[in-house]
């Protein structure tokens, strides 16, 4: 039975968070992200100082003293600034910038995720400077106040972290994967106004748009407005194509989403970026491993879909559903191509290097994100355009083989057309086929068969007999056996048809038996591959 009967106020309750929250998230953190909030911080402190100086950020992780070393020239905190550095949810940064932090979690949890001890010296421009240090004993007990000290001048507008008592060891293969994720993960920061060193090396910026250009098929890029109904919307860039940097041992290929300039995400394949759907982007497999996306929003950090570690999009975001239909149908658009080429990358992708990104006009874009393209340039390739690119080195080098290709695209068509006699025109085009490629060998391989003797009056002797034909090619040639007694076979079955009164029967498999042994033919004679 409750003793009141409205509601009333009673004592307030204690809402102060306890410091378990800290335990509780050192498995969220590992040491790329661990050290990349630390980098962020920097680097949004430089933007709220209008980056008045260059920022060198300089990261040194000593595998012998097992310790990680933070520091930049950012502008350092003053006083009234310390508690910044432990009270959680404490940030300085308008959550309406352009700016990466705004949770206010990062680099407090990242110092006590990567070690036991971690100790935080800064010097706002020429003032005094302080530390603070973060210890197990500090952490275990439940009193949130945190000693803090004035101690020497150290560099001006500096702050320092060091962090030791590793959780985790690091060793050579954590340096170099903390160098290779800092040079990708800010590559859009990277330049002459801002550096950073690990371990006494400058970092170069190591970015994704490595694009290819071949004809038809160049990248495109869209740019989108998403108005949230916030103060300020997010600029949002797609920018989609073919690559020419793809590692076949690794999967650097899918999707790459940059945050306010940060990569956030990279080699995404997954449903919600239009992988495993089949009217979309289809299976990740090395087929339509040449199709890249990259991903661009700007605009307030409060409105960017990305978690606290900045390690992960928010698919459920409203930032993220407002370009999703444009980002699945690049993706789905070049996945296809990416297929259709699989078989001619060399000479139809890599060898274009260089070429102009295809800019979406704004009013092709629907209300619903949709991009208004022009349809693809043909991607099937018949089996006639297929038998030329595969042996376009021969073409060229010898165009009288051309005829005898284009042959076998003209055998193809009459086996895919209803025709009651197509198998007997086929026969009878292979067969010319045969006795045009011997005739053309003689002619073409003047070495072999000087023209002094073999003149018109000789080519006329031997062409009167087939037989006389090959006995001067054999005689030159090792032409296999079977083939011979093939041809032959074929032969005779063509002079029924076209000399004899009897009329015989020509079956599918005759045609293909015939087409696979003047294929074998051209290819000793030429290098022709049918």
């Amino acid at each position: 039975m409750a003793s009141v009967d409205r509601k009333i106020e009673i004592a307030p309750i204690d809402g102060t968070p306890v410091k378990r929250m800290f335990w509780s998230i050192i498995s969220d953190y590992g040491l790329l992200t661990g050290v990349c909030e630390l980098v962020d911080n920097a680097i949004d402190l430089w933007n709220r100082g209008k980056r008045r100086r260059p920022l060198s950020i300089v990261v040194d992780l000593n595998v012998q003293q097992q310790t990680i070393s933070v520091r930049d020239n950012a502008g350092g905190l003053p006083r009234d600034g310390l508690h910044l550095l432990v009270t959680p949810g404490g940030s300085a940064n308008d959550p309406d910038a352009e700016v990466i932090g705004i949770f206010g979690v990062g680099s407090k949890r990242a110092g006590v995720a990567l070690g036991e001890n971690v100790e935080i010296k800064t010097r706002h421009s020429r003032g005094d400077s302080f530390e603070i240090d973060i210890t197990k004993a500090w952490l275990e007990d439940d009193v949130w106040e945190m000693p803090a000290y004035q101690i020497p001048d150290f560099e001006p507008n500096t702050t320092q972290v060091v962090i030791s008592h590793l959780r985790k060891p690091i060793g050579p293969a954590g340096v170099e994967a903390v160098r290779q994720h800092l040079a990708e993960t800010y590559s859009g920061f990277l330049g002459p106004e801002c550096t950073i060193d690990v371990n006494g090396e400058p970092l170069t910026p190591v970015g994704f748009d490595n694009w290819a250009y071949p004809p038809g098929f160049e990248p495109v890029r869209v740019a989108l407005i998403c108005d949230l109904g916030q103060s300020k919307p997010i600029q949002a860039k797609i920018t989609a194509g073919l690559i020419r940097d793809r590692e076949a041992a690794e999967g650097n290929y899918g999707v790459y989403f940059y945050l306010n300039g940060r990569l956030v995400a990279k080699e995404l394949k997954t449903r919600d970026v239009g992988y495993f759907v089949s009217t979309e982007a289809g299976v990740p497999h090395p087929d339509a491993s040449l199709c890249r996306v990259i991903v661009e929003l700007n605009g307030p950090a409060r409105l960017m879909p990305w978690n606290s570690s900045k390690s992960q999009v928010d698919f459920g975001h409203e930032a993220y559903l407002c370009i999703r239909p444009s980002l699945i149908q690049l993706a789905s658009r070049f996945s296809k191509i990416s297929r259709h080429l699989k078989n001619d990358r060399e000479d139809g992708v890599f060898k274009y290097d260089a070429g102009i990104i295809q800019d979406v006009d704004p009013e092709e874009v629907t209300s619903a994100g949709r991009i208004i393209l022009p349809p693809l340039p043909k991607l099937n390739k018949s089996q006639l355009e297929k038998l030329k690119a595969r042996n376009k080195a021969v073409l060229q080098g010898k165009p009288w083989t051309l005829g005898m290709v284009e042959v076998f695209g003209a055998v193809d068509a009459i086996g895919r057309q209803k025709l009651e006699t197509g198998n007997r025109i086929a026969l009878i085009l292979l067969d010319s086929t045969f006795e045009i490629a011997l005739k053309e060998y003689i002619v073409h391989e003047d070495t072999l068969f000087p023209p002094k003797v073999y003149n018109e009056a000789k080519l006329s002797q031997i062409f009167a007999r087939r037989y006389l034909v090959l006995n001067e090619i054999k005689a030159k040639v090792a032409i296999p056996e079977d083939v011979l007694r093939l041809c032959q076979h074929y032969y005779g079955i063509r002079n029924k048809l076209v000399h004899e009164r009897a009329t015989v029967d020509v079956t599918a498999s005759d045609v293909a038996n015939y087409r696979q042994v003047v294929g074998r033919l051209l290819k000793t004679l030429f290098g022709l591959q049918i």
